[in-house]
């Protein structure tokens, strides 16, 4: 039985502008880690590195493109990222979201809350 995952991504287009789109991940059942039973599992893809970012309460980021393409993690507190084009969306912790936008405007983020924010990042 196949089971799907869907992220958010910022991504830019042709003029520069960022906009919010969506990756799906599809996930099967797989023999992943025997003696174990099967359990669903995505393809992998290459990543590059990895690392961690603390962000305190009220930090924001100015417009700007993301340095590097990367998914990002939250682990805790939530972090708000706001498209060019004006769309925001929150991620609370357990969220995820794919940055591409690494040229043109790029996109706001901000830390929401009274807490900071713990990012895992993994350069792709």
């Amino acid at each position: 039985m196949a089971f799907a995952l869907t992220f958010p991504q910022l991504f830019s287009d042709a003029i520069g502008e960022s906009h919010f789109g969506s990756v799906n991940l599809q996930l099967v059942t797989r023999n992943f880690a025997p003696p174990a039973e099967p359990f669903d599992v995505s393809d992998f893809a290459a990543a590059t590195r990895y690392g961690f970012l603390r962000a305190p309460s009220g930090w924001v980021g100015d417009l700007h493109p993301s340095p590097m393409c990367m998914w990002v993690f939250v682990l805790s507190g939530e972090v708000e990222f706001e498209a060019s084009d004006g769309e925001r969306r929150r991620l609370p912790a357990g969220s995820a979201i794919l940055l591409e936008d690494t040229t043109g405007k790029g996109h706001q983020s901000r830390v929401i809350g009274d807490v900071s924010v713990l990012l895992a990042v993994v350069q792709v």
